[in-house]
């Protein structure tokens, strides 16, 4: 299931996010602030700099019974493998996820964090490498009175409760730009902790993203418009790579390039490890 096709009327809503590293028979949740990529290292039991690559993501959705009533769990579950397995070929998306149920279950994860000290917003987010067949790159520029507004960004943006990562890239690029895209494979994962942050329900707000970044492309482009009414995107336009350092680009669209950046050979991996 995915998009609105989940969900029970009356059930109580829960996401949560887990990590797991090919090979290893347990992942783990990820708790509210952690860097994904040592979260995954630490479930394998790897060392602290062992690099690992991003592989894929999936979201996977419960119908839950719990003590006070029905509960529709969604889990995105973000799969990792030790670089050196992924650059020899022996390890891709397809073949590294654990077959059967995948651990800590759903059931396992369904317990509340310890809360917070104040206001907190916890998101999952999917952004797009957005190309063309000119070598051109799609972005979208945040409109007044959001954060990082006037700034040029990535298309893509929060994933829906119910809702696969690509299909939701694949919706706020249309919104956002009025573009068909065709997603393809993970370019990297990265988190944003920051605290004093304008909220949605209060002006000091913790925020915790966990941002998915993915290539993109759109076969057949169009004159890019806006086509959502009142949300996050003024303008969106097709840009060279010559024109991007000439621009005020948003923080996620300088972590999702600088994945891109990074050669086979730096210490760092796509993963933002």
């Amino acid at each position: 299931m995915s998009g609105g096709a989940f969900g029970r009327p009356g059930a109580r809503r829960v996401r949560r996010t887990a990590v797991h590293v090919a090979g290893a028979e347990r992942g783990a949740r990820l708790l509210f602030g952690q860097d994904p990529v040592q979260a995954a290292r630490l479930s394998a039991g790897l060392d602290g700099h062992a690099r690992l690559e991003a592989l894929d993501v999936r979201a996977e959705l419960v119908a839950l019974e719990g003590p006070e009533g029905p509960v529709d769990m969604h889990v995105d579950r973000l799969l990792f493998a030790p670089y050196a397995a992924v650059r020899e070929g022996g390890t891709g998306p397809g073949a590294a996820w654990p077959p059967g149920g995948l651990l800590p279950s759903a059931a396992e994860l369904a317990a509340e964090e310890p809360p917070r000290p104040g206001p907190s917003l916890r998101r999952l987010g999917g952004y797009g490498l957005v190309t063309d067949p000119a070598g051109r790159l799609l972005l979208s520029r945040i409109a007044e009175g959001f954060p990082g507004e006037g700034t040029w960004h990535l298309p893509g943006g929060g994933v829906d409760h119910g809702e696969q990562v690509r299909a939701a890239l694949r919706r706020e690029v249309a919104e956002e730009t009025g573009q068909d895209a065709g997603v393809g494979a993970m370019v990297g994962v990265v988190h944003h902790h920051s605290s004093g942050v304008r909220g949605p329900e209060a002006e000091e707000t913790e925020i915790y993203g966990v941002w998915v970044f993915f290539h993109a492309h759109v076969a057949e482009p169009g004159e890019p418009r806006v086509l959502e009414v009142g949300g996050s995107t003024s303008d969106c336009a097709w840009f060279l790579p010559e024109d991007l350092p000439h621009l005020a680009l948003s923080a996620t669209a300088r972590r999702g390039l600088g994945l891109l950046s990074r050669s086979p050979e730096a210490p760092e991996g796509a993963s933002g490890a």
